[in-house]
């Protein structure tokens, strides 16, 4: 999953489109709200993690200013422990974010409800979710990274990886421990560099080496050839030696399309962010009831790489 930290363009786009004729069933009457929030195992509801409460906007209308909902009474319930806490509103990048002051961490395997109430809105927006079960990313599963390549969790790291090597040598692997069975992944692979003609792609096409200025906005918005996602069900898998249960990913080179440094995002998520994600009107199936939008969970992290020739 930008890392998972900015309301999602679907979402922003979502609460837009309520005013147009063809917006899909259930339709709703006067202002239409939207909840997002993706709770990580280990984590707290932070601004990195935090949840978005947004209204409805006619597109002839639309003022970004007016888009974010900054006096919503936002509730956070263990429904395993009944212990709850309230997020507060936060201004940060422009958007406001409902984050938890006291920084609760969230528990792996721990069911949460979130309650949202609107001034002016009488219906309970609500939604559960379950944290799916602590896993662990391997930035070298196997031990035999050559010193200075591969993955690492520091952003700044300075490793070089050979394109050529990916697939074969620099797997992304979760270790999903002592947990076994059937799980739905959420990856996704962003390059870090900043847009320029410089750039290189790593496999060319007709001659192509090189972006021009025609792909600058497209890149500057997380276009397709800079952010690529992975999104597909998967049963874990024990390896010979190794203790625990594992995911392997060792086929995805084809995602890195640019040499330069990016950031490895590997999550096992709920249904909930699952089916928002891959669904048709995904806004209608995240599990938020009386609004659009997604409640969801994850656990997992993020590595750092850079692809040299």
């Amino acid at each position: 999953m930008k890392r998972l930290k900015h309301l999602p363009i679907l979402l922003l786009a979502l609460v837009i489109m309520q005013s147009c004729e063809n917006t899909s069933q259930p339709r709703f009457e006067g202002d239409t709200y939207s909840v997002a929030g993706l709770l990580v195992a280990n984590q707290a509801i932070s601004l990195e993690h935090p949840v978005y409460v947004t209204r409805s906007s006619a597109i002839e209308d639309f003022d970004p200013l007016q888009l974010f909902v900054f006096d919503a009474e936002v509730l956070i319930r263990d429904l395993d422990t009944e212990a709850e806490f309230q997020l507060q509103p936060a201004l940060d990048e422009m958007k406001v974010k409902y984050i938890d002051p006291e920084a609760h961490v969230l528990q792996p395997e721990h069911r949460y409800r979130i309650e949202v109430r609107v001034p002016g809105y009488a219906p309970l927006i609500w939604a559960e979710t379950t944290v799916p079960p602590s896993v662990q990313l391997l930035p070298d599963p196997w031990g035999t990274d050559p010193a200075g390549t591969g993955y690492s969790f520091d952003p700044a790291s300075a490793n070089a990886t050979p394109f050529s090597a990916v697939d074969s040598q620099y797997p992304v692997v979760l270790n999903t421990g002592a947990v076994s069975g059937d799980f739905n992944f959420f990856g996704q692979i962003y390059c870090l560099e900043d847009f320029s003609t410089d750039l290189e792609f790593t496999t060319t096409v007709l001659g192509i080496e090189h972006p021009d200025e025609s792909l600058r906005e497209v890149y500057e918005a997380g276009g397709a050839f800079r952010r690529i996602t992975f999104l597909y069900p998967f049963t874990t898998q024990t390896l010979p030696g190794y203790e625990g249960n594992f995911l392997v990913l060792d086929d995805y080179a084809f995602s890195f399309v640019l040499y330069g440094r990016y950031s490895v995002s590997a999550y096992i998520v709920d249904d909930n962010y699952y089916r928002y994600t891959y669904m048709q009107d995904g806004y209608l199936h995240g599990g938020i009831h009386n609004a659009l939008g997604y409640f969801g969970a994850a656990s997992g992290g993020v590595m750092y790489i850079k692809i040299v020739k």
